[in-house]
């Protein structure tokens, strides 16, 4: 499984939505849920884990013996060696993260214990968010027994690892990682890195003296610690229920004190207890239950009836609220909008339109919660606002908000014919059911990242829960969405008191509008957060094209347009994404030049080598560099040619400014890039400089003229 970028953090620092703590509740979705639910498209792999030419995270498959016999029992394990200041997640990640994970992949017969976890790190995070760390190296190890029956020969071990590494982002990783073992090397190994570790797991049990016990305090846990020396400094790690939040924990005299975020105490509470005193620290794994109370199910979520009923109870609250949250709330002015309009002129309309947005709402929720259960009986891992962990679905939503704000703007009207869409057409034409229903589905879509006020419980016990109970939950939270709407339905004289139709409701649509791309700009972060620059640029062509389509859609393709302009605005259009999706594919496409970073230091091994040595001159912001990369220097003669005469390509950027270049630049008279140097072989020829606008044959002209001037040297030498 590899899980995409965890959307409580993003959600919790994005400044424009106001969370508490539960809105950070959710677990990632697994990408191969994301794929399968969204859209298909790239898997974004553990290349993405180079950045700034450093790779983040190397993840190594070692064990504690080189040599193993039948029916031995070893120690295999994960080393990860993390970059200074970014860190990868311990078995409960806290407020933001994803637990590290490692999937054995071992022969038949083989068998592995449970995975050691040495104690991690407490940290803090910006915006308040509290994580549970591992920084610059840790390993992640079992125990392995072999079979009584060995193969001969070498035997391959191997593991699948996932992981997340963040800093100020955070980027997904994996490596698939092997290691051979009888295969003539002889006696320990790696015993060092083993035994380190080992003495940092968390013992089983407390130490003699020591105990740990749990009562429940209203809302609250409090962990009391027993028989510890006076002074000691306590801490509790906590390994909550899946998609269980806590508070963060503080320790009052003898005693740790936790809560769940919005719920009710925990009934049964695995973790790590800390005692720090005199330099010494004991950590040792507890499962800690008050007398008396009930036991949690396997998942730590009761499944009572009262329970059930104030998750309900959470979920029409929560609903009714995410009405007012910013993410939602520009679909629902519109939706408003649209009742005062029809209000004026057919109230029954109205109370129509009002049940139709409600069912769209009803039906987003049902959908939502049929995918929820089902990816969750295949064992992925969901959450409140999992999809928009893929930035392929923020995208599409980007695109569809922008789409959304041009037509309140004016650039484009939406029209169906009847004729085109059949049945559809018959349910929009007229009374724009259709379109209602569609705004209330898109309203739900839209509201899924945010967490109002006592959905995150809600939500957190529906992900818990039996089938029946999470679509119960679902179901509550889109009533309590569209109680506004079923309460105008219910009582349409209530229509009355909505402001009559006027030249008022043209700026209203406009500035409607203008909400709408402030959602834009809160997607576009996301993007960015989740891809890059690289997403965000991906963001801002699909919406000029986007823009294009909508003007000449707006323009040529209307109501009262002739037969002849729309098939010309159709082919237009046609043109219009035929020419994108090339220019897309042209731009994108990697460089099959093997270009080596410059510098003075590069150049002048290059030479003395007498290989001829190409320098490139660039930046990122030069649009005539890009261009003659692409049109005169990765080209099949220019490839060709580099690669019978042995020429070494050297890339200087200049995207950032860097002194060295710019005094070469300045050498050969020039002011700025591009520039091109072609040293025809050895350190003693001067360079043929080419001029900034080059073509493929420019590039083979210097080559001849260069190789003919050396030619000439060494005749006369």
């Amino acid at each position: 499984m590899n899980p995409l970028f965890p959307i409580r953090k993003l959600v919790a620092r994005c400044a424009s939505v106001p969370l508490s703590r539960a809105s950070l509740l959710p677990r990632p979705a697994s990408l191969g849920l994301a794929i399968a639910l969204l859209m298909a498209g790239t898997v974004i792999s553990g290349r993405a884990q180079v950045v700034d030419g450093r790779q983040l995270v190397k993840a190594q498959l070692v064990a504690d013996t080189q040599h193993i016999e039948p029916g031995q029992k070893f120690r295999l394990g994960v080393l990860y060696t993390i970059v200074p200041k970014w860190h990868i997640y311990w078995q409960y990640a806290g407020d933001a993260g994803i637990p590290t994970q490692i999937d054995w992949q071992f022969p038949p017969g083989f068998q592995t214990g449970p995975l050691q976890w040495p104690l991690p790190t407490r940290e803090q995070e910006p915006g308040g968010l509290e994580v549970f760390d591992y920084n610059n190296e840790v390993l992640l190890f079992t125990e392995v027994q072999a079979p009584q029956q060995l193969p001969t020969g070498p035997i391959e071990l191997a593991a699948k690892s996932n992981w997340l590494v963040c800093e100020r982002q955070c980027v997904p990783g994996d490596a698939q990682l092997s290691l051979k073992l009888n295969d003539g090397g002889q006696g320990p190994a790696n015993q060092d890195i083993f035994t380190k570790y080992s003495a940092s797991v968390p013992k089983t049990g407390a130490p003699a003296g020591y105990s740990v016990s749990m009562k429940p305090s209203g809302s609250q846990m409090v962990i009391d610690f027993a028989g510890i020396p006076q002074g000691s400094r306590l801490d509790f790690f906590p390994v909550p229920p899946e998609n269980v939040v806590l508070n963060h924990g503080k320790q009052a005299g003898n005693s740790v004190v936790l809560s769940v975020d919005g719920g009710a105490a925990l009934d049964r509470l695995k973790g790590v207890a800390v005692v720090e005193s005199d330099g010494k620290t004991d950590a040792f794994a507890v499962e800690l239950q008050p007398g008396g109370l009930a036991v949690a199910n396997a998942s730590g979520a009761s499944t009572d009836l009262v329970g059930v009923l104030q998750a309900v109870a959470f979920a029409l609250i929560g609903g009714l609220i995410l009405n007012v949250m910013p993410c939602v709330l520009p679909v629902i002015s519109l939706k408003i909008f649209g009742f005062v309009s029809e209000a004026g002129e057919r109230p029954d309309k109205a109370f129509k339109l009002a049940l139709v947005f409600s069912a769209g709402i009803l039906g987003c929720f049902a959908v939502l919660a049929a995918i929820v259960t089902f990816f969750r009986a295949i064992g992925a891992q969901v959450g409140w606002g999992f999809q928009f962990q893929d930035y392929r679905f923020v995208l599409a939503i980007g695109c569809l908000v922008f789409a959304f704000a041009l037509n309140l703007f004016g650039v484009f009207e939406l029209t169906v014919s009847a004729r085109a869409t059949g049945g559809l057409a018959k349910l929009a034409a007229g009374g724009g059911y259709g379109g209602a229903f569609f705004q209330g589905a898109f309203a739900t879509i839209l509201a899924t990242p945010c967490t109002a006020p006592f959905l995150g419980t809600a939500s957190a016990f529906a992900f818990t829960q039996p089938a029946w109970a999470t679509f119960l939950i679902f179901f509550s939270i889109g009533i309590g969405m569209a109680l506004p709407y079923l309460s105008l339905a219910i009582q349409p004289k209530w229509l009355r008191y909505l402001p009559k139709p006027g030249e008022w409701m043209v700026r209203l649509k406009q500035l409607l509008g203008f909400l709408l791309l402030a959602t834009l700009l809160w997607l576009s972060w996301i993007v960015g957060r989740l891809r890059g620059v690289d997403g965000m640029v991906e963001l801002g062509g699909l919406l000029l094209i986007i823009g294009i389509l909508a003007w000449i859609k707006g323009s040529f393709w209307t109501p009262v347009s002739s037969v002849r302009s729309r098939v010309l605005a159709a082919m237009s259009m046609v043109a219009v994404l035929v020419v994108a999706i090339g220019s897309y594919l042209f731009v994108t496409a990697p460089s099959e030049l093997s270009w080596q970073a410059f510098s003075q230091q590069s150049l002048d091994k290059a030479l003395q080598s007498g290989r001829p040595v190409f320098v490139d001159f660039t930046a990122d912001w030069c649009i005539t560099c890009k261009a003659n990369e692409r049109f005169a220097l990765d080209t099949s003669a220019v490839r060709q040619a580099f690669a019978q005469n042995q020429v070494v390509v050297l890339r200087a950027d200049w995207t950032h400014g860097d002194p060295e270049i710019t005094q070469i630049l300045k050498e050969h008279g020039r002011a700025g890039v591009p520039m091109y140097l072609f040293y025809p072989g050895g350190k003693d020829r001067p360079p043929v400089v080419l001029p900034e606008l080059i073509s493929s044959q420019t590039v083979l002209d210097a080559m001849k003229t260069g190789s003919k001037t050396v030619a000439d040297a060494r005749k006369a030498s």
